[in-house]
């Protein structure tokens, strides 16, 4: 009987002992890798969320960030948190598009026209949970919640006014790659020229390209209008979004109250950066305008217009992207 009771207790113990390693896993301090710098409004959102969960959890969610790619590249993040070598990061989807084909659905001209709140909704339903079930499978991590967004990828040009698509016909556009947009651009005549951002100041100045893609941010940031920027045009097209991605091991030591309070606290906080994206292009638009860029956002007859143009080439972006039936019939009724 003494081995028995000797035997129970000890097992009672090694399963106290087990717990209490579990739970000190789930509140072990979080790493988290951001490639923008403290005053990016990313990076103060990210620092807002760690804040809020550590005080909602009472302590048992804590976390240390490393901004400005101290730890880790854009490029090199999503594979560190695959590995546990960091533990959360939210990523541009470009970069996560090259694993999960689907996330490419973003430059499909079917969403053209819909508004940041459309497309919002369109991802916090079905969309944004196939397209993260399929980066889970794919790369063994979590995607706690919903999406962030970039805001507008808008056009850019030096001497030429653009209003209609019409104006850029001829024109060499500047693009950070993707074999959709360079078919977007041939479907409106324009010519694509895939380069990267360090390059384009002197692209613009020397003539190699008369335009850029790119945020109203990335225009003032990287001093373009020194370079010859003088006028902004949104075509309703592309609205980047990123990713939030979360260590898979981490995920599974949290117990089922804070697997909700980590989605809780993030959703509630995307909500909130998603409205300070569209206030801060609305500024960086106010800023741009005072030094004498002209912004001009495409009308709606000529966004159909362009988008007859688009969709005929449509089917021939989704075969060479390989995004799934399944996500371009969700994007498709999102459009409805």
């Amino acid at each position: 009987m003494k081995i028995a009771h000797l035997t129970a207790a000890l097992a009672v113990a090694a399963g106290l002992a087990l717990g209490a390693a579990s739970q000190a896993h789930a509140a072990k301090e979080l790493v988290v890798t951001m490639d923008t710098a403290p005053g990016h409004l990313r990076t103060r959102m990210m620092k807002e969320f760690l804040a809020r969960l550590e005080k909602r959890s009472g302590g048992e969610l804590t976390a240390k960030l490393y901004d400005s790619s101290q730890l880790y590249s854009s490029r090199d993040a999503a594979k560190a948190v695959a590995r546990g070598d960091a533990g959360f990061t939210v990523l541009v989807t470009p970069y996560l598009s090259r694993i999960s084909p689907d996330i490419n659905v973003f430059d499909l001209p079917v969403l053209n026209g819909m508004s940041d709140e459309q497309r919002a909704a369109m991802l916090d339903r079905n969309l944004g949970d196939t397209l993260a079930a399929g980066l889970q499978q794919k790369m063994g991590v979590v995607v706690p919640g919903h999406f962030w967004s970039m805001g507008k990828v808008m056009i850019w040009s030096t001497a030429k006014p653009i209003n209609r698509f019409a104006d850029m016909k001829g024109m060499k556009v500047r693009i950070p790659g993707g074999a959709a947009v360079v078919m977007r651009m041939d479907a409106i005549e324009a010519a694509a020229v895939a380069m990267p951002g360090n390059d384009v100041p002197l692209a613009l100045q020397q003539g190699v390209v008369d335009a850029t893609m790119g945020g109203a941010e990335w225009v003032l940031t990287n001093k373009l209008i020194d370079a010859g920027i003088r006028h902004g045009f949104w075509d309703q097209g592309i609205i980047g979004y990123l990713m939030p991605i979360l260590n898979k091991a981490y995920w599974a030591a949290l117990n089922a109250d804070q697997k909700e309070l980590f989605t809780e606290v993030w959703n509630e906080v995307t909500d909130e950066q998603r409205q300070a994206i569209l206030a801060e292009e609305t500024e960086h638009w106010a800023q741009l305008n005072k030094i004498g860029i002209s912004i001009v956002s495409a009308a709606d007859d000529d966004v159909a217009q362009a988008n007859q143009a688009m969709l005929k080439v449509q089917d021939q972006m989704i075969e060479k992207l390989g995004i799934s039936e399944a996500v371009v019939r969700l994007a498709k009724e999102a459009v409805k």
